[in-house]
């Protein structure tokens, strides 16, 4: 078959759609933020593709009751990359365990690598005999290279490179400070603070100074449970590192990974650490740039000095690593976490795997392949995607990206808008006719038919003189050259530059630490102001990084950093349970008559508590037992996925029962809670920024990077706090069309019209155009970047010949 037919689509807000899909192109899915995009490509032509394929295997699958669509044909094996779906929370996962790198360089040093003696430290020879003294050595095998085998690993990090401390001079600041003080200062949740308070109920009013040694041991640190050695009981560090790990949150400094003394981060032990190539140990190739380390393997392999296995296993590396640099990865060493990358870098490093195993006649969907990376970095991601097509595979990609659209051989637009106003195919067709297609939201902007509201930026700012601005003093955090540079106040500034070339370590890691410290604050999201003896206290340094300090603090308020962390991982975490409008809901249908009369609580319309269904338990799926350790999950034949019991389903509010709710999107709740002023406060911010299309009931983590930000963003907003307070952004465009990035520009001009501040780290040109200054990182990834190349206005850094990104901007003023 030629293309792929579907007939009648209707799933989420699909409005049954008929579609054909031309088979060994380049297709890309496009339309607003929410207007059925994912739904198309991911729900129905991926799910559906691996079920089919699974089918033909004789693999049992997901049985659902749920109707997609009324037919569909010409599907085949189908590969999704999709940027919720490929995150990885395991620390031990890097890019080079990903790629395999990491163990092709184990085998390599196990076979060419020269030991040096452990008694004198020069190298041995082939018949592994110090030709100085005389002792023999034993050869190690690959499992010694590896940091994540026992042989392998350095002992006192586990393999980890590094290892938590507490900083007990900022946890107990005096004597006097009492175990109370001490776990408020900690900041643990609700439920896990009482169940401390009960552990430790005899020590809550003694100062912590006074605690029995063994006691203090306990309460920081844990004791053992016998039933379970690897479960500590409950204590601070517990709370530091969740925090830690889910969010990168040191906690105001009080918890902190400090290198490894034994290792000093490599990860491997004192054996493998004693064997060379080209003067290296393994563990120094994997705190290398990828960059870097192309260079090295290059050199290595032009000596001439390995066997014929050496030698082609090196050949093997290096096309690995040249695919890397083309995918725009080389500013990222072999350690680097997976759990640390973006949802860019995540996909370009699962897109070059595929290139390299060079299949052909599948489906591969790939959700926003070109996020993160700098205008400048497109070219080469491109190339890789059109390379996959010329395989003879069908790539669909679901994007806004002008670059990829204008690529596209074939473009399916769907809107006309989010959510219930969109899900219709608007369009289909070539680039040339989308830009003249009227109805197309989409082409209406790329046509430039409808310009982007961009702000009346202010042109007058002169950063040398006395005005209100922060300034970071001696930044050298991860590749940062000790930099100095000020932000002005009262206006929106950009931080820009290619990828890894600072922006996160100058903002996230070293500004918001500092401003952390200076407010000592540990919540990531709470407004932080600072007490009356600290005003005068201008200048804050770290203590871990001598030199870094932050000058202009007393200028704010406080601060709210709003980052692309994940806003939950758990799968009952819900959107409007995370912006804290769920149990005012739940109040509400406990008001009810029906409600009254059953004397039925908030809690029974919850599917956590006694609003459950009795079968499922509130998950609205069933587990079904295959035989050994197999299982699949049905929906539940009780509630039919609707997770809550009949009960709770009894009670309606204007009609709507809880689960009615649940379906709703923001834009339909905007209008059923009209008379809640309570409820509609953040709900109105989210429609504002282009969310108007998430349900009420969308579960957190299935959330993408860009979409969680934008609803800690309104969440923020929704507060209505006063002026003076600084808000840090991360890539908040993530996902958004150019219709809902101006709704976007537009909100965060608001910000600064009240009296605020708005740092904003973006690639998109249309932001940045829109920003008052824009301060640019470079000139390239990792250890070529960290210096600042270029400062100023748009129409400034469009005139610097120095900056990558002036080129891409534009300085036109019109008042939005």
């Amino acid at each position: 078959m030629k293309n792929i037919t579907i007939e009648g689509a209707r799933l989420h807000n699909l409005k049954e759609i008929d579609i054909s899909i031309p088979k060994n192109k380049l297709v890309v899915i496009t339309g607003i933020s929410g207007s059925g995009k994912s739904s198309l490509a991911f729900d129905i032509i991926f799910e559906e593709g691996r079920k089919q394929y699974l089918q033909s295997l004789g693999v049992f699958t997901l049985i659902t009751e749920e109707n997609k669509f009324d037919h569909i044909s010409g599907l085949g094996p189908s590969i999704a990359v999709q940027q919720n779906i490929i995150r990885q929370s395991n620390p031990r996962s890097t890019v080079g365990t990903k790629t395999n790198i990491l163990n092709m360089l184990a085998v390599l040093w196990a076979a060419e690598g020269k030991t040096s003696c452990s008694s004198c430290g020069t190298l041995v020879d082939d018949d592994m005999t110090c030709p100085k003294c005389g002792m023999i050595e034993e050869r190690l095998f690959a499992g010694y290279f590896s940091y994540n085998n026992p042989n392998g690993m350095c002992i006192k990090c586990s393999g980890r490179g590094a290892y938590f401390e507490i900083n007990m001079q900022k946890l107990i600041p005096n004597e006097n400070t009492t175990l109370d003080e001490v776990f408020q200062k900690a900041g643990p949740t609700p439920g896990y603070q009482r169940l401390l308070n009960k552990k430790f109920k005899d020590y809550l009013k003694m100062p912590f100074s006074k605690i029995p040694d063994e006691v203090k041991a306990d309460i920081l640190y844990g004791q053992y449970v016998k039933s379970n050695s690897q479960n500590r009981s409950y204590c601070l560090q517990r709370i530091f590192e969740g925090r830690y790990l889910r969010n990168g949150d040191n906690s105001g400094g009080i918890y902190r990974l400090s290198v490894c003394s034994d290792c000093q981060g490599f990860r491997i032990g004192e054996e493998a650490r004693s064997v060379f190539l080209n003067g290296k140990h393994i563990g120094e190739l994997g705190k290398m740039t990828i960059n870097k380390l192309q260079n090295f393997i290059s050199d290595l392999l032009n000596q001439n000095i390995l066997a014929d296995m050496g030698t082609n296993l090196l050949k093997d590396i290096l096309i690995k690593i040249n695919g890397l640099n083309k995918a725009r990865l080389g500013h990222l060493s072999l350690y680097r976490e997976m759990s640390t990358l973006s949802g860019g870098e995540l996909q370009r490093l699962f897109l070059n795997s595929h290139l390299e195993s060079k299949m052909d006649s599948l489906i591969y969907i790939l959700d926003e392949p070109t996020a993160g990376l700098h205008e400048s970095e497109k070219t080469e991601l491109l190339k890789s995607i059109k390379a996959l097509k010329e395989l003879g595979n069908t790539v669909i990609v679901v994007e806004h990206d002008k670059n990829t659209i204008q690529m596209a051989d074939h473009i399916i637009d769907i809107g006309p808008k989010a959510g219930v106003e969109g899900g219709e195919i608007i369009y289909q067709g070539d680039v040339k006719g989308l830009l003249e297609c009227r109805s197309s939201i989409t082409g209406q902007y790329l046509s430039g038919k409808v310009e982007m509201p961009t702000r009346k930026t202010n042109q007058k700012i002169d950063i040398k003189k006395d005005i209100p601005k922060l300034t970071i003093w001696h930044a050298k955090t991860n590749n940062l050259k000790d930099v100095t540079v000020s932000l002005p106040l009262g206006a929106m500034v950009g931080i820009a530059g290619v990828s890894g070339s600072g922006k996160s370590s100058l903002i996230s890691d070293t500004l918001s630490t500092l401003l952390k410290g200076y407010f000592n604050d540990s919540s990531e999201h709470a407004e932080t102001i600072p007490e009356e003896n600290e005003i005068e206290d201008v200048l804050f340094t770290t203590p871990e990084k001598i030199g870094e300090k932050v000058e202009g603090a007393e200028h704010l308020s406080g601060y709210v950093e709003v980052s692309q962390v994940p806003i939950g991982r758990n799968i009952n975490s819900n959107v409007i349970s995370y912006i804290g409008i769920w149990n005012k809901i739940r109040k509400l249908f406990a008001k009810q008559p029906q409600a009254v009369t059953q004397n039925l609580t908030a809690g029974h319309f919850s599917f956590n508590s006694k609003g459950a269904c009795s079968v499922c338990g509130g998950s609205g799926q069933e587990k079904i037992w295959l035989g050994g350790n197999f299982f699949i999950h049905n929906i539940c034949n009780e509630c039919h996925g609707k997770r809550y019991n009949d009960e709770a389903l009894s009670v309606c509010y204007k009609g709507k029962n809880i689960v009615d709710l649940l379906e709703m999107t923001v834009t339909e709740a905007l209008a059923f809670f009209v008379d809640h002023k309570a409820i509609l406060s953040t709900l109105k911010v989210l429609a504002r920024i282009g969310m108007g299309y998430i349900k009420l009931g969308q579960p957190t983590p299935t959330l993408s990077g860009g979409e969680a930000q934008r609803i800690k963003l309104a969440k923020e907003i929704g507060r209505q706090r006063k002026g003076n307070i600084l808000y840090v952004l991360d890539e908040p465009t993530l996902g958004l069309s150019l219709y809902d990035t101006a709704k976007l520009i537009l909100l965060l001009s608001e910000l600064v019209a009240k009296g605020n501040s708005v740092v904003i780290i973006e690639h998109d040109p249309e932001v940045l155009s829109a920003c008052d200054w824009i301060i640019e990182l470079g000139p390239n990834g990792g250890a070529e970047g960290g210096n600042v190349i270029a400062e100023g206005s748009a129409k400034a850094l469009k005139k610097n010949t120095q900056s990558l990104t002036g080129r891409y901007l534009q300085c036109q003023e019109i008042t939005g």
